[in-house]
């Protein structure tokens, strides 16, 4: 499958070219309404099929239809309707120079929605070509996941494209139809949005799931029923209740376990909208908590968690978005402007650590590092590994023990994102959980727009640093014990699909045997740990991770798996042996 290119450019940007692409378009659609193509072609479809209604959304989406097959029909000299408009007017702005460059580019695609990629783009499919884009939307659910549609888009220099076309699903019936006009190499043309355009006409248009993110979220109901509108709206409502001034710290950690875009946006647009007949209050409240929402994505940010790396950059185009529609206030994108300017001037949390302290870190983490170049570079048997893994835990007791609270309690935490590229765990996911607590870190699962599995392990700087790294460790033992695997006598003496259930069962071995060698080093590491500082060194570090997640406002849930596997029992109990066998030693020491 053909790769898409990595979106470069604000998204902000993109969502003022598409504005001016839809003047543009309107401006054309304006010029052509006297004239009488567009209900020319609506009888031409509808003729003996049916009635043009008289309003609603089905009108709307056939009158769009029409006008799109109108702007792109090529004359007999092959100029189309844009092709004239674009070469006539002269662009007055960059956003309108883009606009009439995307326009002139626009293509006829047939597409499968496979996700939202971020909050403001979808990932697509091109089921021609193969190719996967990503379309600047924020209206489209991820209810719309799997559908398949027949899009106009037009390209944007950053990579990401916009639809101009109007939205709605097709069924096998028309997408079988629409695809006999594909041809290898060449794009789609007008005779396939010509009959796909009128076969939707007659037969009725599936609708794509699409939300309204600052409109219409979902809405909470009182005891007596009553919609109490948003979650933020909700609890600013509480806020500036009499409950607020005894709950303060749990209104608080409501706000931050609100920090995402959907809700952020909806915070500022209600603060855009709280005038002066709003309850007391009300307005600043809605400020607070827009606040404390920037204020937790910009740490999710700074701890390295990568699923808000774009989200503030996806909120201000949103807002954008909606300010241009009408929908909110220019206060709005202004409040989230300031917010974010505050916390840019402001440095990282932990900025007060002692010099020799950061020094020390660094070290520590230079050892792990050149670790890594002597083992997961070159590939490492289960041996080697463990031996790594004991260094890394002398490392790691050294480091703390030299540490005194103040230290600790001025160290950063960081996160750091694992990507799977599965959509499905694998035996070596298992060894995730020993791993973390090997390390005193934190680790859950995320799963992205695209289905892949994603994850995180959190914790303080040196201990996700050791983690990363004996996780990296682990991938390489799993690859050279595997090999090793396949030229054994259990391998080499099955068939066919046997073959896979001896390779899985060994790797389901080989995860259970890392897992409770990780496990025993980590109870000798607690039992051996001399209390040299004066306090209990573990569990000062566990409540500060503890903090910094609430403070995250992560609302982690532990699922309990009850997957039953049937495994071959001689390649299980190898794989157990390569993972338990071997006792750490100090070849690795330096």
């Amino acid at each position: 499958m053909a790769g898409m290119a990595a979106a470069t450019g604000s998204i902000e940007a993109d969502f003022e070219v598409l504005e001016a692409i839809g003047r543009q378009v309107e401006a054309m659609i304006d010029a052509m309404l006297p004239r009488g193509e567009i209900f020319r072609t609506l009888r031409q479809w509808l003729t003996g099929h049916g009635e043009l209604p008289e309003a609603g959304e089905v009108r709307l989406c056939l009158m769009t239809m029409a006008a799109d097959l109108e702007l792109f029909t090529p004359s007999a000299s092959g100029v189309t309707a844009v092709d004239r408009h674009c070469n006539k007017v002269a662009p007055q702005t960059p956003s309108e120079r883009a606009a009439l460059a995307a326009l002139g580019a626009a293509q006829f695609r047939l597409v499968r929605i496979l996700g939202r990629e971020s909050q403001g783009t979808v990932r697509l499919k091109d089921l021609v070509t193969d190719e996967t884009l990503l379309l600047l939307d924020a209206y489209i659910s991820p209810a719309a996941a799997g559908l398949d549609a027949a899009m106009r888009l037009c390209p944007l220099p950053s990579g990401r494209h916009v639809l101009i076309s109007p939205l709605f699903a097709l069924d096998e019936t028309t997408r079988l139809a629409a695809m006999k006009f594909a041809r290898p190499g060449k794009p789609l043309g007008h005779r396939c949005a010509a009959s796909l355009y009128r076969d939707v006409a007659r037969r009725g248009f599936l609708p794509v799931p699409q939300y309204d993110a600052a409109l219409d979220a979902p809405a909470l109901a009182d005891e007596d029923g009553e919609t109490l509108e948003t979650e933020v709206e909700h609890l600013a409502m509480r806020w500036i209740g009499p409950e607020g001034t005894t709950r303060l710290e749990a209104l608080i950690l409501e706000a931050r376990q609100l920090a995402s875009v959907e809700d952020l946006v909806d915070a500022c647009g209600h603060y855009s909208q709280a005038g002066a007949h709003a309850p007391e209050g009300l307005k600043a409240a809605f400020e607070r908590i827009a606040a404390l929402q920037v204020e937790t994505i910009v740490q999710r940010q700074r701890a390295g968690l990568q699923k808000d790396a774009d989200a503030l950059d996806a909120a201000a185009a949103l807002i954008a978005h909606f300010v241009a529609q009408g929908a909110m206030a220019a206060s709005a994108a202004d409040l989230l402007r300031r917010l974010r300017l505050r916390w840019s001037a402001r440095p990282a949390s932990g900025s007060s650590q002692t010099h020799a302290a950061a020094a020390e870190l660094e070290r520590v983490i230079q050892r792990i590092q050149a670790l890594r170049a002597k083992t997961v570079e070159r590939g490492c048997t289960e041996e080697e590994a463990m031996a790594a893994a004991a260094k890394v835990a002398e490392l790691l007791d050294r480091h703390d023990l030299s540490l005194d609270e103040v230290s600790l309690r001025n160290s950063d935490c960081l996160g750091v994102n694992i990507a799977t590229g599965r959509k499905r765990r694998a035996p070596i996911d298992s060894c995730l959980l020993p791993l973390a607590r090997f390390c005193d870190c934190h680790v859950w699962s995320e799963e992205h727009a695209d289905g892949t599995l994603h994850y995180t392990l959190f914790g303080l700087r040196h201990d996700v640093e050791a983690a990363r790294f004996l996780h990296e460790l682990i991938e390489a033992t799993f690859e050279t014990e595997s090999a090793m695997f396949r030229y054994g006598d259990i391998y080499l003496s099955a068939r066919g699909g046997e073959r896979r259930v001896a390779l899985n069962s060994f790797q389901v071995g080989l995860a259970s045997g890392i897992g409770s060698k990780l496990a025993t080093l980590k109870a000798g590491r607690e039992a051996s740990k001399a209390k040299s500082t004066g306090f209990d060194l573990v569990a000062t570090k566990h409540a500060m991770v503890h903090e910094e997640i609430a403070r995250l406002g992560l609302n982690l849930t532990t699922r309990t798996r009850r997957n039953r596997r049937y495994v071959h029992g001689e390649a299980f109990a190898a794989g157990k042996a390569a993972g338990s066998l071997f006792e750490p030693h100090s070849a690795l020491a330096g």
